[in-house]
């Protein structure tokens, strides 16, 4: 079966940066953080989100950050210690114990607590 489609590394490439901001936002959405688009795109920007919680915006940055990560290493095999690393930059500044590794804890999603 021919794939519905197809896009080169480039095409995926340009596609992640442009949507880069709504990929953190619904990101910290899934995390719980009551950040809107407006928000995540102004702490994206570097400016301030008035009414945004501290840890909120902190959040978001880490987000920002890992993502700058994923794309500035996209030739790093994907293994268990990028993965880590991946983690600690999420959950960086206090927002998660133990964020250099994978998450040991029940996670909830919506409501929905996944075991781990």
């Amino acid at each position: 079966m021919e794939p519905r489609f197809s896009m080169t590394r480039e095409e995926n490439i340009f596609v992640a940066k442009r949507n880069i901001i709504d990929y953190i936002w619904k990101s910290a959405k899934l995390e719980g953080l009551e950040v809107t688009y407006p928000d995540t795109e102004a702490i994206f920007n570097g400016m301030r989100a008035p009414n945004v919680k501290v840890e909120e915006i902190v959040a978001v940055n880490n987000l920002k950050h890992a993502w700058q990560f994923l794309l500035d290493n996209l030739d790093v095999p994907a293994d268990y210690n990028y993965v880590c690393y991946l983690n600690k930059i999420v959950g960086g500044d206090n927002l998660v114990i133990n964020a250099v590794f994978i998450r040991k804890v029940p996670v909830s999603i919506g409501g929905y607590v996944m075991e781990t």
